[in-house]
């Protein structure tokens, strides 16, 4: 301060500039607390940081970080999914996927850019402060967060059951084979040890090679099949028109989740600026080709009406239909392998969240301490190992699944908007358009819902189409802000045809939220008022800490005077 200010000189202009610092220190009353509320939760983290860039150890490239996509993606569901799905669509199931392929790009194409502009671990959350400021990176981080606890609670628990299904019918009644919970919380201890050893001997090694004979197993399965096909089973191939087609779609997106999980890889990639945006689409590519051409054979060799929604290819496989018994065996096997490869995924995507949210100081900072030994976040690894078991054996999280995948959907149209705000010549407008573009695509998406059943619903007709219509206005009026602005390309990978990518993926991943059950939202709710409470907190510190500081300052002032 003596080097700064000179405090022994007369100096009108010093005196003046420490007396400026000092009113801006201190809250005057009400309003000047809330002010500095207001700033601390619209403050925003600079793009480029890279302070601690070299603390992850980096060793990932395009092929590692597109198998981590495909890992977290392609899981059991691929052996169950389509049998739920192909009862309302036929053969036609391959198009729902293709629909949702095609609306994942646009989210997709955004995760890209963003995570090649920003080469830094953190994903939706780090995204959210650099666009749109501090406590609104705090709430979808959080929220994207519960759902990734409950998601890998549900995967640790499914892969036990699997496992310990499968070794029963081995094994039979006569050998005892351990509860699926003590299988679960094995498995939870083996992921969370794996992840801890370090990104080059654990994640990336195992990852590899299970997931490599993930696909290798779905790829024989289509192999086989596709000699086992009956043309005459995909005919009709619209038997109930497109309509089911078109909505069986939003369930299909949730295939397509990997794209979140390689942009948390960010900072332990090799050259983040070119393989991240490679390893996306790629993944994304990859899983859609999958996920189609396994609903194709599935409905060449049964007839859709007649297969089984519980095991479908099982059922398929049988002696009934293409009777090839041992692709029971890999579909045994590549259930638990899909399961588990999401899994760890799913545990290594958390962890780096929580490691970005402890390096800003939002939460505690001892998780931001990363081994020097293995170069991964050991602390924040074993935190979300721990939640994952506690949560698996402890709770009913099997019957929580309506209250899953908000926060996922929420985090996608965060990455759309966040293209827009940091490429816009007016943040400020953009962020409200399309803050006010996200609550109106949700709300005519219901309204829209509740037209079609207008028979059930006890609101006038004439008030719900007035209604849509005042919706829909102001979506185009959002629209319409939006494409006006002026947007400067970024130096690194840019989403191509933009502001267009980026509105559609605002506008469906609207669509996609309305369709969440009204437990979600409920859910989502009360995490967002724990937090708020939580930033409370947080805010009366930060105020208390300026007082503090601002009385230092005026017993400065005065010897400065």
């Amino acid at each position: 301060r003596r080097q700064t200010f000179n405090i022994e000189s007369d100096s009108f202009q010093h005196r003046t500039v420490f007396m400026e610092l000092t009113q801006r220190a201190t809250p005057s009353g009400g309003r000047g607390c809330c002010r500095l509320a207001v700033d601390m939760a619209l403050r925003k983290r600079p793009v480029a940081n890279e302070g601690s860039r070299e603390a992850l150890r980096p060793s990932l490239r395009a092929l590692d970080l597109t198998l981590i996509g495909v890992g977290a993606s392609v899981g059991s569901g691929i052996f169950v999914i389509i049998g739920a799905a192909v009862q309302p669509t036929g053969p036609a199931v391959c198009l729902s996927f293709a629909i949702a392929a095609i609306s994942s790009v646009f989210s997709a194409l955004c995760y890209a850019e963003l995570a090649a502009r920003i080469p830094e671990t953190g994903s939706v959350y780090l995204y959210a402060y650099v666009a749109f400021g501090e406590f609104v990176a705090l709430v979808f981080g959080l929220n994207v967060m519960v759902d990734y606890h409950f998601g890998a609670a549900l995967g640790i628990l499914s892969c036990g059951s699997y496992l310990h299904s499968t070794l029963q019918g081995y094994f039979g009644e006569g050998v005892y084979v351990p509860d699926s919970r003590i299988f679960a919380a094995v498995i939870a201890v083996i992921t969370t040890a794996t992840l801890c050893v370090g990104v080059e001997q654990g994640m990336k090694k195992m990852n590899g090679v299970l997931v490599s004979v993930k696909v290798l197993i779905v790829v024989v399965i289509i192999a086989v099949g596709s000699l086992k096909m009956h043309t005459e089973n995909l005919s009709p191939f619209l038997p109930y028109g497109f309509g089911p087609v078109a909505s069986t779609s939003t369930t299909c997106c949730f295939a397509y989740i990997g794209f979140g999980t390689v942009a948390n890889a960010a900072e332990e990639c090799v050259n983040p600026r070119r393989d991240l945006p490679i390893a996306i689409t790629a993944s994304l590519a990859i899983c859609s080709a999958l996920y189609i051409a396994f609903a194709l054979v599935l409905c060449g060799i049964v007839p859709f009406r007649n297969i089984d929604p519980a095991a479908p290819v099982v059922d398929a496989f049988g002696p009934k239909y293409a009777n090839v018994p041992w692709v029971a065996v890999l579909v045994d096997w590549g259930a638990i392998i899909g399961l588990y490869t999401t899994l760890l995924s799913g545990l290594y995507s958390q962890a780096r969240m929580y490691l970005a949210m402890s390096r800003d100081g939002l939460i505690c900072k001892a998780l931001s301490v990363v081994s020097p030994r293995f170069g991964t976040p050991v602390r924040s690894q074993l935190l979300c190992g721990l939640i994952s078991v506690v949560l698996a054996v402890c709770f009913p999280v099997n019957k929580l699944v309506r209250f899953l995948n908000i926060g996922v959907l929420l985090s996608y149209t965060v990455v759309c908007a966040g293209v827009l705000v940091l490429r816009a010549e007016n943040p400020t407008l953009t962020a409200v358009s399309s803050s006010v573009l996200t609550v109106a695509s949700v709300l005519a998406a219901v309204v829209v819902e509740l037209l079609s059943d207008i028979s059930h619903t006890a609101a006038s007709p004439v008030m719900m189409v007035v209604l849509c219509v005042l919706l829909f206005a102001i979506c185009f009026v959002s629209c319409t802000a939006l494409v006006c602005q002026k947007y400067r390309s970024p130096e690194t990978f840019a989403c191509p045809l933009c502001p267009a990518v980026p509105l559609f993926g605002i506008i469906i991943n609207g669509y996609l939220l309305a369709q969440c059950h009204w437990e979600a939202w409920v859910r989502l709710a009360g995490t967002t008022l724990f937090i708020l409470a939580i930033y409370v907190v947080r805010v009366r510190r930060a105020l208390r800490q300026t007082s503090s500081t601002a009385s230092h300052c005026e017993q400065l002032v005065e010897v400065v005077q």
